[in-house]
């Protein structure tokens, strides 16, 4: 499998529970995991961390954030 990149993500009410995110900061990725709820009036979502499947607050602000998706390698 790899990985699509998709651009940053700038308004958050384009964001949906269910999709793949990445939070960066600076050039270091700090948080990876599926949204779980989305507050886009005060610029906050939750993610499940992939990696140890906890709910993770994201302030939007504070981070560069992206959707990733994963697609089959041909």
């Amino acid at each position: 499998m790899t990985t699509t990149i998709t651009p940053w993500i700038h308004d958050l009410a384009r964001v949906r529970p269910g999709d793949r995110i990445e939070a960066w900061d600076q050039d270091h990725l700090r948080h990876a995991g599926t949204v779980s709820q989305v507050a886009a009036h005060l610029g906050v979502l939750w993610v499940r961390e992939a990696s140890t499947g906890l709910p993770r607050l994201i302030p939007a602000r504070e981070y560069r954030l992206r959707r990733t998706s994963v697609a089959p390698t041909t």
